[in-house]
């Protein structure tokens, strides 16, 4: 497993979407109705309730191949998870995402099935969370299936924005079968009679005098009995008429997220639906509430790129470091650059915590394009930032003929610097001498004078940063032999 904060998530768009293949069954999940719901459709009023928002932490893993490629890609995924937070509102539950993402390259779990998903399941497992697993196949060509209480599987193919598979399986999870609880794997011809029971389920009937006690035990969810992937009409509803035990005709409702209608039916949980995913939650699931901490959506304004800025032609090519005002709300950012202005081929993409990175991929004497996406653990809906543009030049940052004489390595740790944490220079010196140093703004005013002696070998030494503004600063380094210059970035 491969857990990181910042990483290098592509290089090429098209590494992307390798192998994929499109599933040829929907949900794959085998749980039917767990003991915990029995016991809570039974008595409903002994079971918790809620009038608060709760919130669920969601460990996201995203399977490739052994060779590293085929993941579902970090603007899908934060995509995706709008999707299914707005799904879960009316049902006031919205998922957070825990920890940093999960990244396993292994060819088994890619296209996997049954056995080998709980395998994978109980190897990388975070417990106290929601474990999904997004691979190109999970479960035979499947769409996606859940584990209750173990993990969701999910196929890359099947949540893109307007998909409601994710949302379908955490449903699963949170204790929910289908509508059409019993029909699963039941051939049936519906030109006639639903029979009374299926496998010894009872079969939900119009009028609802069983609706208990048959199907999934809701009665606000009405009968259905469609176990395939069906469209609606302009109404909502399955274009197939179905006809229950008593010869009464029907058509099931696809507004329902747990049926099996198509993604542009479905949008919502029943009230008894909602009432119970609630109360699992909150009984069966309580450990998972540890934080309930409430994360407001991202603030939509634009972008205050600090370093480089719009149009700035920076002398170097080497090391690059993007700086930005961070974002009211913001956590996170993916940072993405390229030398095409619609960023539809040779794009660079990064996750970074905070309002900085710094890039060693850029070529020299080009123009980039750069852009950002902020979110939160929560709120991942927001688009992408504007465009800003830099040139970069053709000299290295670590030139070695700018070093002071007698000085043979000087490197600032780290550089960008958080606002107020010391910012820590290592310096290799090739005899004993007295250092002095200057911390400018890029105006010339000084914020700081500093003097220290170095000694033979190699000397660590810091400065502190406490109030000053985030920004491009100028660190000016002297001795008795010459003097030098590097940048230093202060991040907010």
């Amino acid at each position: 497993m491969i857990r990181i904060t910042i990483v290098l998530l592509l290089l090429l768009s098209q590494g992307l979407h390798a192998q994929t293949t499109a599933p040829t069954h929907w949900c794959g999940t085998q749980d039917g109705k767990v003991a915990w719901l029995e016991d809570y459709q039974a008595n409903p009023m002994a079971f918790p309730r809620s009038v608060d928002t709760l919130y669920i932490p969601v460990t996201i893993h995203l399977v490739g191949t052994s060779g590293g490629a085929g993941y579902f890609g970090l603007p899908d995924l934060l995509d995706a998870f709008c999707t299914l937070n707005r799904d879960f509102e009316n049902a006031s539950i919205q998922f957070y995402l825990e920890g940093g993402i999960s990244y396993i390259p292994n060819n088994t779990y890619y296209n996997h099935n049954f056995d080998t998903g709980s395998e994978m399941m109980a190897a990388y497992n975070v417990p106290n969370t929601i474990n999904c697993y997004i691979s190109n196949s999970p479960g035979e060509n499947l769409c996606g299936y859940s584990a209750y209480n173990l993990g969701v599987a999910l196929a890359k193919n099947c949540i893109q924005p307007d998909d409601h598979t994710w949302s379908h399986e955490l449903g699963h999870y949170l204790s929910l079968p289908h509508p059409f609880y019993g029909w699963e794997g039941y051939d049936h011809d519906y030109g006639k009679p639903a029979p009374e029971q299926i496998n010894g389920n009872l079969v939900e009937r119009v009028d609802g005098l069983n609706c208990n006690v048959a199907g999934d035990g809701f009665c606000d969810t009405p009968p259905d009995y469609l176990n395939y992937r069906w469209p609606c009409n302009t109404l909502g509803e399955s274009i197939v008429l179905q006809t229950d035990p008593l010869g009464v005709k029907l058509k099931s409702d696809g507004s329902f997220i747990m049926s099996y209608s198509s993604d542009e039916c479905s949008y919502r949980f029943s009230d008894e639906q909602i009432a119970a995913m609630q109360a699992n939650a909150l009984s069966d699931k309580a450990e998972f509430l540890y934080d309930q901490t409430v994360r407001y959506p991202v603030y939509a304004g634009p972008v205050v790129p600090v370093f480089p800025g719009e149009g700035d032609t920076i002398s170097t090519f080497n090391e690059i470091p993007f700086v930005w005002e961070p974002m009211p709300e913001a956590t996170h950012y993916i940072v993405e650059y390229s030398i095409n202005p619609n960023f539809n081929t040779a794009v660079f993409q990064f996750m970074t915590v905070g309002n900085s990175w710094v890039s060693s991929k850029l070529v020299k004497n080009k123009t980039y394009y750069w852009r950002l996406r902020p979110y939160n653990a929560q709120h991942t809906c927001e688009a992408y930032s504007d465009i800003h543009t830099f040139t970069t030049g053709d000299q290295t940052t670590t030139a070695v003929d700018d070093l002071i004489d007698g000085l043979s390595a000087v490197h600032i740790l780290p550089n960008p610097v958080q606002s107020g944490a010391p910012l820590g220079l290592q310096i290799s010196s090739e005899r004993s001498m007295e250092l002095n140093s200057v911390l400018m703004t890029p105006g010339g005013q000084v914020v700081g004078r500093y003097q220290w002696r170095l000694e033979r070998g190699q000397t660590r030494v810091q400065i502190d940063t406490p109030g000053l503004p985030s920004g491009m600063y100028v660190l000016k380094l002297s001795t008795a032999d010459g003097q030098m210059v590097r940048k230093v970035l202060i991040a907010r």
